[in-house]
């Protein structure tokens, strides 16, 4: 009952919130962020069934199994593994961070905090979800709140950002589930063992039929992480999210594009994973060169957030383009230093703040600068030297690309850095350098602060002590990927 409780409590919890009407929304703010915290403290008990030797040895994974639809061989079937726990450990994480972010102008605690705990329980179910239809229907419900947290804008923006992001959704959704119901169809099975299935697929599909399956999920997933050139809805729609919105979506929303990728397509459709390589490899330089260049090129602090997202989408796709345990595990630890690393970008950067150069300030933005970078300390050092070694070892011109992605990064951190100190020996404070400042916030509210400070703990508890995530996701993708070099 632990995977069906941790779906069950933010979803409850989501309600109760929407009832409370007379509480004050001061009391109510903390009551959400510590309704939000049970989660995560419940992921966090599963670990020692993973870590300690004695139980990796015995258990490779939970398991809840019910029947569900029995007519059209459907079932409830839920599973926690070394592939999604830190998935799952990162998304209640950040869960916390988003509650804890203050409301924004316009903003009611008890819509967002409703909205946020609901998205939070749909986001949980997908990642668990083992079930093709179970998945598809996580997967479309997760969709749902994000339009409804989007601020309301009297010059129409809104209902652009809406559009777009309805239609990829859609997209996502339809491609998504044509490829899971043609590979359940051809399998008389809806269930997801991939270690069971790797032998079946290969048998039952042929090639080419296996290769279009894989390109629907490609495609509807891709949509998601964000893949260029399918990314178009993510910065219109960041733009237009609260910031505990968007640390939610950079935080659990685009990490489940990669792993529905890695799980339903790369772990299952292993003929066509092997003949889609290239492809995946070239997604991933694109991705890295088109984001690193983009946010150089920009000074609204908003849209940065989606192209550092692709950057580190592209590190991933690139480390399971290798198609060995190395790049895959890497590939994981990227799509989860994307959470932790862009997440804490937003939860410093406060939309009405003055931003007044100070100590304090100088410590922010080098520990930004320093997550984006991937220094040594940070979970994101750890993605990126596992996926470079691989990358470098078997597909060594696009290394450059990753090296040429560090230093545009590099080049953006010193470009902002100058910006400001200019800003600030000319004394200008207007409007427009508040709101698209390059720097963080002078000031941050308690709330902001304690979000600010879980996932930059997150990411440095992960980069000095990586040896436990490193284990469970290698043993995963091992078990879940036999054919790997």
């Amino acid at each position: 009952m632990l995977m069906t409780t941790l779906i069950i409590i933010p979803a409850a919890a989501a309600f109760l919130v929407s009832l409370a009407a007379r509480i004050e929304e001061r009391l109510l703010y903390w009551l959400t962020a510590a309704a939000s915290l049970i989660p995560y403290l419940m992921v966090l008990q599963a670990w020692p069934n993973f870590v300690y030797p004695e139980a990796a040895e015995s258990l490779a994974a939970l398991s809840e199994t019910r029947d569900w639809l029995p007519a059209v061989g459907v079932s409830y079937s839920l599973r926690l593994d070394g592939l999604n726990l830190p998935f799952l450990t990162l998304l209640t994480l950040i869960g916390v961070a988003a509650n804890l972010v203050p409301p924004e102008e316009g903003e009611t605690i008890r819509k967002r905090g409703a909205l946020l705990l609901l998205w939070e329980a749909a986001l949980i179910g997908t990642f668990l979800a083992q079930d093709y239809i179970l998945f598809l229907l996580f997967w479309a419900i997760s969709t749902v709140p994000v339009y409804f947290l989007m601020n309301a804008e009297q010059d129409g923006s809104r209902p652009s950002a809406a559009q777009s992001f309805a239609l990829a959704s859609l997209l996502s959704v339809a491609c998504l589930g044509s490829g899971l119901l043609i590979l359940s169809s051809a399998l008389g099975t809806a269930s997801v063992a991939a270690e069971e299935l790797a032998g079946t697929v290969a048998t039952s599909l042929t090639p080419d039929l296996q290769w279009w399956v894989f390109l629907a999920v490609f495609v509807g997933c891709g949509l998601r992480a964000p893949i260029f050139p399918l990314h178009i809805w993510l910065r219109a729609t960041l733009e237009q999210l609260p910031t505990g919105a968007k640390i939610l979506l950079v935080g659990g929303f685009l990490p489940l594009g990669f792993y529905g990728l890695l799980r339903f397509a790369f772990a299952v459709l292993t003929d066509a994973a092997a003949a889609f390589t290239v492809v995946a490899a070239a997604a991933g330089a694109v991705n890295l060169l088109f984001g690193s260049l983009a946010a150089l090129g920009g000074d609204n602090r908003r849209q940065k957030t989606a192209y550092l997202a692709m950057t580190y989408t592209g590190i991933a796709l690139l480390g399971t383009s290798t198609l060995t345990v190395d790049g895959i595990t890497g590939a994981v630890l990227a799509a989860v230093s994307l959470g932790l690393a862009v997440a804490f970008s937003l939860s410093i950067s406060c939309p009405k703040a003055e931003y007044i150069w100070s100590e304090r300030t100088l410590v922010l933005y080098g520990l930004e600068a320093a997550q984006h970078l991937r220094l040594p300390g940070f979970v994101g050092f750890i993605g990126l030297f596992w996926v470079f070694k691989e990358v470098f070892l078997r597909l060594c011109p696009l290394s450059f690309a990753i090296l040429t992605a560090l230093f545009l990064t590099a080049v953006d951190h010193a470009r902002s850095l100058s910006t400001a100190v200019e800003g600030r020996a000319s004394g200008k404070a207007n409007e427009e350098n508040r709101l698209s400042s390059p720097g963080p916030a002078a000031t941050l509210t308690v709330g902001a602060k304690a979000a600010a400070a879980l996932l930059l703990g997150g990411s440095i508890f992960l980069g000095v002590k990586p040896d436990p995530i490193l284990e469970i996701v290698t043993a995963a993708v091992r078990g879940l990927m036999p054919f790997l070099q």
